[in-house]
């Protein structure tokens, strides 16, 4: 689950259900318990909705109206930067989100030559939220991910920008116990709009793919001039604010909790426990307790 504090609900409801296909889960104030896991007291009765792509697929995306707004159109700062999304054909896409509130940064293009290469093209949302769609096909990922199920289906890598790459890798790959690929460097565009760099800047990337094949982090490492996200007393982190996981036992973390695990009743937690780690980019990671048996 992608959580983005935003400052216009609406416009994020309206443009994610009208033109991605994205149903409307549940819109209400954010839950009370939600609040008090991530330690936001002043986050607690914000309107909120969780949207679930049309496949069905149970991989969500939160709003919840904060009156902030950070996203593509204001300086990169360092935590997560962007959601990725699988679609079946983002050049019918590209067509269809002519004239919305989605605007095209660039692309479509493959992302290397060859008859399987991902195609992906780079946009912002209603909110200035920056958004990959891409198009994996059949024996096309190198990571074995797999392709949309859906016209827009669910987000499959987000992805961070911090100052070390070392801090990163050591904390996904130490820490979190992933297996995080060396580091790639890339002339990526966007990234360096973004940040107010030469459009030649090199950055150095790197993989932590989640186990299962499913999902993927990203690492983007930026120059040490990358300020911090400013953070209001008591919310969350503006723009991509929060990123969920599921974990199986929150009693056998050794991590630094921003609070005690904390139940939520609301959807989609049902009752699971929730609490939230820093990461070395101050990116916030929210970890939800779901035994290795349980269901979403």
């Amino acid at each position: 689950m992608v959580t983005w504090c935003v400052d216009d609900l609406g416009a994020a409801i309206d443009g994610w259900s009208r033109y991605l296909d994205f149903h409307v889960i549940a819109r209400e104030e954010l839950d009370a318990g939600a609040a008090s896991a991530w330690n936001t007291p002043a986050a607690a009765s914000c309107p909120s909705a969780l949207l679930q792509p049309a496949s069905g697929e149970p991989v969500f995306m939160r709003f919840v109206e904060t009156g902030e707004r950070y996203g593509f159109d204001r300086p990169l700062t360092s935590g997560w930067t962007a959601a990725e999304l699988l679609v079946e054909d983002p050049d019918a896409l590209a067509d269809k989100l002519v004239g919305t509130p989605f605007r095209r940064l660039a692309g479509p293009g493959d992302l290397f030559p060859g008859p399987k290469a991902p195609r992906a093209m780079q946009m912002t949302g209603p909110n200035g939220e920056l958004l990959y769609f891409t198009r994996i096909l059949p024996g096309g990922s190198r990571y074995g991910m797999k392709q949309a199920r859906a016209f827009v289906d669910r987000p499959f890598i987000v992805t961070i920008a911090g100052t070390s790459m070392a801090r990163m890798s050591t904390f996904y790959g130490e820490q979190l116990g992933m297996r995080v690929m060396e580091p790639i460097s890339f002339i990526n565009g966007i990234l360096a709009h973004a940040a107010s760099l030469p459009p030649d800047t090199i950055f150095p990337t790197a993989i932590a793919p989640i186990p299962g094949r499913k999902f993927l982090i990203e690492l983007d490492e930026c120059p040490a001039s990358l300020p911090s996200r400013p953070i209001t007393a008591g919310l969350p982190p503006p723009g991509m604010a929060l990123v969920s996981f599921t974990v199986a036992n929150l009693d056998a973390t050794r991590l630094d909790l921003r609070t005690p695990p904390t139940r939520i009743e609301a959807a989609p937690y049902g009752g699971r426990r929730a609490a939230v780690i820093s990461g070395p980019a101050g990116e916030w990671l929210e970890l939800i307790e779901t035994p290795v048996s349980g269901e979403w």
